[in-house]
């Protein structure tokens, strides 16, 4: 129940348009559904057609909804109730407060103990902050339910309990001071830079706006002066069913649905008249066009904005031609800016965002990052490419490229809709309420694209270009790690240079295709194939040692994933030298053959082709989505990338000055240097895993990467696996052409000391680091060695339990008991490739003086959860989660892509995966006991603890 920061200018979006409805893939369809009650709320304006699937009306109270029947994931209903409030309905001694009744209202109702809303849902199958979560936003609090093996009973005890939370929910002292509590830990989490940057910013940003100092988790001073009385005052005053609409989506009768919200919403009644809208204040001139905020270790960050008034407009054709043209000009200016950053820029990255937010503004925001502390220079880099783009429209080229993209985009969504999953659906809702906008079939976008294409002319998108930058502004706020020089009349001074400077030139467009690669050989040639029955999955093995293991699903319709993997991965890393590891993200990016990584860029445009690099624990991978069609073109891409490596030098620059400009945020925040520490640390200090140190990163030179990288990349071997909406013949041929063409060199097995990695020796004082931010926030880890390999599955599977009972324990002691740690977790790890490897870990931010509480609650449950099986009733909410989960995760292409990755080389895999959801159904209480005092408890426990390095406050 994390607030989003919503409106925050350093977060660059699209309005909810065209645009945004296309690439998002939660488009819509279905089957025509008889309307009730004022069918006519969310379209009201619109000429954009409806979509019929959906079941709109009003109960006589007011109260809106919305039903429409989806059948994935099975038997599943997705329901969220919205209130048309958020923090912008606070007034100043409130401010917090509609976020502080977003969690009481779990803490009990008229008919709900204190917990038993939770517990209720956990028994039903729904996992307590994923499945059931809530999140207040500047302009709304949205609760929401993913409900799995829904029937008309769960969904009416699910509805009765949502429908108390939003009318009836207790509020008294004793609960609102525990819920404090929660919330005052909750705002200790965030960074102390992000909230300091907010704290500079949204004053500059949004002068004269109400929104400027409404962060939505409030202060400590009107959060401590919160009291039940008032705040019950301010929940009877917005919570009200008029401003409320309950969406549910999923495999369930739409009739049944509307009956059900009926039933248990109908009765909803409001006190009193409705209240006046805030007023939302008018865009203002501040006293100054700039402002700063020094930061030790903080690289130079511009970010600028140009503020217009936010308009109220119903979502037409019209305004959908307007969004998207400003949606195309900014993506046309983002890659101008993107390839000025890949050669020799004085800044690493900017980027253009046009956010549209609904009662609060209409805002242009660029964001750059500076090289070196070249802040000015890169600010006048941006200035002369935005400077080009007002002087003249740009190319049809430019944006026959953006366009193609779209397109393929919107028919990936016609293609793939029937296999939109109901959260998704349901969510589209919700934002298209939030941002003023409809819901639309793929097929009825498909349409309204091919109508706007034709209007996406160089006058009308370069006039699109021109509307970005207008308004009040530029603003501009300046992060630095140091003072600078001449404080804001220098800073104001560089801003005013920065706006006239020359126009840039542009550079010249160029066209790359397939033909344009290297050819890659013969094809391959298959020698054998398996078949796993009970699975449907094939495994096709090729002379040139490559492997291809394959599942087609129609789990999302029109998609194929497609992973590689080869190579020996971390364990072909030698631990007795230091790890490049760290530059691993160079890999991906940096092309292949001849075409540097615009190039690669240019020969996917229009094609639903992907490519990501990445390093496991034991191989290399190389992982992308397409569809049955381009398979063979993912494949050709993927293969020229494995068979003829790039090493770019300005990528590589560019990188290398990032990771040293980043470096020190690693050490600005609890949470940020536990990142940094703990995948070292729980695997006994080894090199390979351990944190990259600055030095290194600063000595290190592209032939330094290229050498660590080339022999580890050359491809061994390669294993296939491709899951998805495709044939297994059209898979098979377009594997022999391209991956087992491949000329192969064979990877031998790393020596058995690789695998010599051993989580850290029990030790009763904690391991201690130290961070340079709040000095509110600390971070603590505790856990307990278990094993590795692929024996022992039952007990791997009991102790995944135990970790989610452990979890659930830990939320109700530390943090509804204590108040201590907003949200604490557990999981049980090990790995199946190095045996001696595997944790029983629990872990929490939370403030100093509270890590010992931590560390005594944690071990108390662990040595509770060895001494005694589970009572029945807790036993029932920790396994039915976790069994509903697994059949979700069952129905899903990313599933058996991890799932089937070492099938042809480990044949023990497959009955791993075969037994994966039987397993946990036979798990028992005793089970779990059992497997937590052999393999948990039969050893002391080791710890981690990230504490505060200063006293006072952040940056200076």
């Amino acid at each position: 129940m994390v607030p989003p920061q919503d409106g925050r200018p350093f977060l660059c979006s699209e309005p909810m348009n065209l645009l945004r409805l296309l690439l998002a893939f939660l488009l819509l369809t279905g089957t025509p559904a008889l309307a009730a009650g004022d069918a006519d709320w969310l379209y009201r304006g619109s000429d954009i057609p409806r979509d019929p699937a959906w079941t709109f009306g009003t109960l006589p109270n007011g109260l809106r909804y919305a039903v429409r029947r989806n059948a994935l994931p099975a038997r599943q209903v997705s329901i969220r109730v919205r209130i048309d409030a958020g923090s912008l309905h606070e007034e100043d001694r409130e401010r917090g407060w509609a976020h502080l009744i977003e969690h009481l209202a779990f803490r009990g109702t008229k008919s709900f103990a204190d917990g038993e809303g939770r517990r209720t849902w956990q028994k039903l199958g729904a996992s307590f902050g994923s499945d059931t979560n809530a999140s207040t936003s500047p302009t709304q609090t949205v609760y929401q339910l993913d409900l799995p093996d829904a029937n008309e009973a769960s969904l009416d005890t699910s509805l009765h309990l949502l429908s108390e939370m939003v009318d009836s929910a207790t509020i008294d002292p004793a609960i609102v001071d525990a819920e404090r509590k929660i919330v005052m830990a909750e705002k200790g989490r965030r960074p102390e830079l992000s909230q300091r940057m907010l704290e500079t910013s949204w004053p500059l940003f949004y002068a004269g706006l109400r929104i400027a100092d409404r962060d939505t988790i409030g202060t400590e001073a009107t959060l401590t002066g919160a009291d039940a009385k008032g705040l019950r005052d301010f929940y009877e005053r917005w919570y009200r069913p008029d401003r409320a609409t309950v969406i549910m989506v999923g495999d369930a009768d739409p009739k049944l649905m509307e009956s059900l919200i009926a039933k248990r919403f109908g009765g909803w009644t409001a006190s009193g008249p409705p209240p006046r809208e805030p007023d939302y204040g008018t865009v203002a001139t501040p006293p100054a066009r700039a402002a700063t905020l020094a930061y030790p270790g903080a690289p130079h960050v511009a970010s600028l904005a140009w503020v217009r008034p936010y308009r109220t407009q119903p979502n037409t054709l019209a305004r959908e031609r307007e969004d998207f043209a400003r949606s195309i000009a900014a993506r046309i200016l983002n890659r101008r800016l993107e390839a000025k950053a890949r050669g020799e820029a004085a800044y690493v990255s900017a980027n253009v965002g046009d956010d549209q937010s609904r009662n609060i503004v209409d805002m242009t925001q660029l964001s750059i990052t500076a090289r070196d502390g070249r802040w000015q220079e890169a600010l006048g880099e941006s200035f002369a490419i935005i400077r080009d783009a007002l002087r003249a429209p740009p190319s049809q080229t430019e944006i026959a490229r953006e366009l193609s993209n779209i397109r393929t985009a919107a028919a990936a969504s016609v293609e793939g809709e029937s296999t939109v999953r109901s959260p998704q659906r349901a969510q589209q809702l919700v934002n298209a309420i939030d941002d003023e906008g409809v819901v639309a079939s793929a097929g009825t976008i498909q349409q309204m694209l091919a109508r706007l294409e034709p209007d996406m002319s160089p006058a009308r998108v370069g006039s699109a270009m021109r509307d970005l930058f207008t308004g009040s502004g530029p603003r501009l706020m300046l992060l630095s790690p140091q003072p600078i020089a001449g404080g804001l009349p220098g800073i104001a001074e560089a801003l005013a240079v920065a706006e006239t400077v020359a126009p840039a030139s542009r550079t010249a467009d160029r066209q790359v295709s397939l033909n344009d690669l290297p050819p890659l050989g013969p094809a391959g040639r298959e020698v054998s194939r398996q078949r796993i029955e009970d699975m449907d999955v094939t495994i096709v093995r090729f002379a040139n040692g490559s492997t291809l293991t394959f599942k087609r699903t129609d789990f999302d319709k029109g998609t194929v994933q497609v992973g590689l993997r080869w190579g020996q991965g971390v364990l072909g890393i030698r631990p007795d030298r230091p790890s490049l590891a760290w530059a691993g993200g160079l890999v991906g990016p940096s092309g292949f053959a001849n075409l540097d990584l615009d190039g690669v860029e240019r020969l996917m445009t229009g094609r639903r082709v992907s490519m990501s690099f990445g390093i496991s624990e034991d191989a290399f991978e190389l992982a992308g989505t397409t569809n049955g069609q381009e398979l063979g073109d993912e494949l050709r891409i993927m293969a020229t990338k494995l068979r003829y490596p790039r090493w770019d030098a300005p990528l590589f620059t560019r990188f290398k000055t990032g990771a040293l400009q980043s470096y020190d945020l690693a050490f600005a925040s609890a949470s940020a240097r536990a990142g940094r520490e703990l995948s070292g640390f729980v695997r006994g200090g080894d090199t390979r895993w351990a944190p990259v140190e600055k030095a290194q990163i600063a000595a290190t030179q592209l032939r330094d990467v290229q050498d660590f990288f080339a022999p580890l990349l050359a491809p061994g071997p390669v294993d296939g696996i491709i899951v998805g909406d495709v044939d297994l013949e059209t898979a098979v041929q377009a594997f022999t052409g391209t991956i087992a063409a491949l000329p192969v060199t064979p990877t031998p097995a790393p020596p058995a000391s690789a695998r010599a990695v051993r989580p850290p020796e029990p030790s009763p004082t904690p391991r201690t680091f130290t961070h340079q931010g709040d000095p509110n926030q600390a971070y603590a880890v505790i856990g307990w060695s278990t094993f590795g390999g692929t024996d022992r599955r039952l007990d791997r599977r009991a102790l995944a339990l135990a970790a989610n009972m452990l979890q659930v324990r830990l939320f109700e002691r530390l943090r509804e008991a204590e108040g201590a740690s907003y949200s604490p977790g557990a999981v049980a790890n090990s790995s199946e490739d190095i045996p001696g490897w595997g944790i029983f870990q629990a872990a929490s931010e939370l403030r100093p003086e509270s890590a010992p509480t931590f560390f005594r609650i944690a071990r108390e449950i662990v040595a509770d959860l060895a001494a005694r099986p589970a009572a029945p009733d807790e036993f029932e909410r920790a396994k039915n989660p976790v069994i509903t989960g697994i059949e979700r995760r069952l129905k899903t292409n990313a599933y058996w892509v991890n799932a089937l990755e070492d099938w042809a080389r480990q044949p023990e895999m497959i009955e791993l995966t075969r037994t994966f959801a039987t397993d946990y159904g036979k798990i028992t209480a005793e089970d779990v006991r059992a497997a937590v005092a052999r393999h948990v408890t039969d050893a002391p426990d080791w710890s981690m603890l990230v504490v505060p390095a200063k006293k006072g406050g952040g940056g200076q």
